[in-house]
């Protein structure tokens, strides 16, 4: 449905925040937009594109390949999700070839709505710099 010429529905595809992932030495942790976007779902799949160093993140049931995303929804620590998958960890790095340097590295991401997945192009990330305090 049409509402006025040039206007968009908002929803999910439309986000307001930053899709990114962060990378450090301990693991990698998404944005709170990441986890709007997909909704909070109890456990989401991983994939990984090694030709062209891509990762996405997939909602989905419980089984064996998925892994927990948000435990409790309504919890206040419900949009910070982080993984400390050593191994998960450095396959990423193999995938994407990255180096995390001293303060890690940020990997920006889009949402495809047609496919209810986060999409992360590896190569694209950029170093972390240490913040400036203000004084």
């Amino acid at each position: 449905m049409e509402f006025i010429e040039g206007f968009e529905l908002y929803g999910k595809e439309i986000s307001p925040g930053k899709i990114f992932i962060s990378i450090t030495n301990y693991g990698l942790t998404f944005s709170k937009t990441c986890v709007d976007c997909l909704d909070y779902p109890e456990y989401v799949h991983v994939w990984f594109d090694k030709t062209n160093a891509r990762m996405a993140v997939s909602p989905c049931e419980k089984d064996l390949k998925s892994r927990v995303f948000v435990k409790k929804k309504n919890s206040p620590r419900a949009a910070f999700i982080r993984w400390n998958d050593k191994t998960l960890l450095n396959y990423l790095l193999m995938v994407g070839n990255i180096d995390l340097g001293p303060r890690g590295v940020r990997i920006p991401g889009e949402f495809s709505a047609e496919h209810n997945a986060l999409i992360f192009n590896l190569s694209e990330y950029k170093q972390m710099h240490e913040r400036k305090r203000k004084e």
